[in-house]
């Protein structure tokens, strides 16, 4: 009896982790964008996102950048996922060299830190964007 009195307490500092509904969850993540590429040659980082601890209803992002390095864009998007509450996985990388002018791209080579994306989901994503729909994509 004495062992159950003193686990009293410790049960009411303990509270129950609340779960996000499921459409909820839904709506955070259709918020982000699918695809972020600039013109030129990007370094690209395929990525999937989530809340924590419900990784079935993640969504795959494509993320790219002329400037940065491909930590600099992880650490960049794992900033802004954390700071909506969105948990973030890296599947790989690589380079994209985008011709918005041609409607050409080419999806290539791989990320010394994260390894190589799978190109081809990487160009299903980015001709389900109705941006590049009509792009020619080509694959190594």
């Amino acid at each position: 009896m004495k062992t159950l009195n003193l686990l009293a307490p410790v049960s009411q500092l303990v509270k129950p982790i609340r779960r996000q509904s499921a459409s909820r969850v839904n709506a955070l993540l259709i918020n982000v964008p699918r695809v972020q590429l600039s013109s030129g040659k990007n370094k690209y980082l395929l990525m999937v996102i989530h809340m924590h601890g419900l990784t079935r209803f993640g969504r795959t992002i494509v993320r790219g950048s002329t400037s940065k390095d491909h930590e600099e864009i992880f650490e960049q998007i794992q900033k802004e996922m954390d700071k909506i509450g969105i948990c973030t996985k890296c599947l790989g990388g690589g380079f994209i060299s985008n011709k918005e002018e041609k409607k050409v791209m080419k999806i290539y080579g791989c990320c010394k830190t994260f390894g190589e994306a799978p190109h081809g989901r990487t160009k299903d994503i980015l001709l389900s964007w109705t941006k590049f729909q009509h792009y020619n994509i080509i694959l190594p």
